[in-house]
């Protein structure tokens, strides 16, 4: 077994207390689900290795979101971080059981994560797994700041209706208000799912079924913001902390300031004979492609000095040096993606793209047939949507030497939240 970590995302509930029309995961927030919220922000943890999400059956799906949602998801999965779409359960413990059965065999971490609970912080989820590796087994929650009474019910003399009264008040210091991720080994929570399938037992959550095997599990403080949408107002709550006020400022999720950066990125590359055209990690036919150390992505490459820019950290040339053996005739697609896990997992107080503006500069090739494959692609390497992403092609008017077909150059534009 490896030390990669799993995601499961049980979304094949109905969400009916939410009043959405839909169930809660697929109700939109600025462009995007609710699911898709969460997936895209599991994804841009560097350790996770893949995750499996459970989805409706057909009968009870959304019938207008389910398929759109199943693609963009789809789009979002890489070979070596791939996304496992499976039919999930009646409940949420059936539908984890039978995702846990979707991981590959060597999988030996597995977090659970609530579908509608995609307001976590990096932090947080880096702080579960590591009291789960000593553990082997970490919630997180909070302790409840209300006083919390047990209910019972009562028959009073003057009346044989029963009514409810106040059976006892437990000590709150003794509680907690469990959220996600929950996070397990995964032998381990395989079988506290086979144990309570074989005693026909249901939990309200996988933390309690490990629990019944006698298996102490730790806790982890947890964050004010990490609400699990359950109310119409909750979506309200959660887009301000996943994409900001109107007018650039958003909160992070410590509570701070975001503020809205911008960076400009460029590159050109000679076009010759005998090479691969590579733009945005899509190859294009073409008898010529772009010269350089690397694939010669000048798309890409101009989207990561972009990104590099509005963070002032320099150039693409200061992270993969033009002379270094190891970037000769590298993709620069997985270069892109693992330059922005590496930028997003440095960044302290959050960090969010809110959109990629690109032109490419040629004569040839032809460009335009492609940009919906390179939004795609760039979109994936990035962990955003692809509606994030703009593309457009010009030429030079024959003017110097992309003019004269010898070159292939392209800009970009970044604008993120901090």
């Amino acid at each position: 077994m490896n030390e990669r970590l799993w995601v499961v995302v049980p979304a094949a509930g109905q969400g009916v207390r939410a009043g959405l029309g839909v169930p809660k995961q697929f109700a939109p927030i600025a462009g995007k689900t609710v699911l898709e919220w969460t997936v895209s922000r599991v994804l841009a943890l560097p350790e996770v290795s893949g995750v499996v999400v459970a989805m409706p059956a057909e009968a009870g799906s959304p019938p207008d979101s389910r398929g759109s949602v199943q693609e963009t998801l789809l789009r979002m999965s890489e070979p070596d971080r791939p996304i496992v779409l499976i039919p999930g359960g009646t409940t949420r413990q059936e539908s984890v059981y039978l995702a846990l059965a979707a991981l590959p065999a060597d999988v030996r971490w597995v977090a659970v994560q609530d579908a509608a609970r995609p307001c976590f912080s990096q932090d947080l989820f880096r702080r579960v797994w590591a009291v789960a590796r000593v553990n082997g087994a970490a919630i997180c929650g909070l302790k409840p700041t209300d006083t919390v009474k047990f209910r019972r019910m009562h028959v009073s003399p003057e009346s044989s209706e029963p009514g409810e009264v106040v059976g006892s008040t437990p000590d709150r210091e003794l509680l907690v208000n469990v959220q996600t991720p929950q996070i397990f080994e995964a032998r381990l929570l395989k079988r506290a799912h086979q144990a309570a399938r074989d005693s026909g037992w249901s939990g309200t959550d996988d933390s309690q079924l490990v629990e019944a095997l006698g298996h102490p599990v730790a806790f982890v403080p947890g964050e004010r913001g990490n609400l699990k949408i359950t109310y119409p107002e909750d979506l309200d709550m959660a887009e301000k902390r996943l994409v900001g006020d109107s007018g650039g400022l958003a909160r992070n999720e410590t509570g701070g300031p975001h503020t809205t950066v911008t960076g400009l990125g460029f590159d050109i590359h000679p076009l010759v004979s005998g090479r691969k055209c590579v733009l945005g990690g899509i190859v294009i036919p073409s008898d010529k492609g772009p010269l350089g150390h690397s694939d010669g992505d000048v798309l890409c490459h101009a989207v990561m000095d972009a990104l590099l820019g509005s963070l002032g950290q320099g150039d693409i040339g200061v992270w993969f040096p033009p002379g270094d053996p190891q970037y000769e005739g590298a993709n620069s697609l997985t270069l892109m993606r693992d330059m922005w896990k590496r930028l997003a997992a440095d960044a302290r107080t959050g960090l969010k793209i809110v959109h990629i503006d690109a032109t490419v500069i040629a004569e040839v090739p032809r460009v335009s047939p492609f940009y919906g494959a390179m939004r795609d692609a760039i979109g994936s390497a990035l962990g955003i949507s692809p509606e994030q992403v703009s593309i457009k092609a010009t030429t030079a008017e024959r003017l110097g030497a992309v003019g004269r077909e010898e070159g292939i150059a392209a800009f970009a534009v970044a604008t993120l939240l901090k």
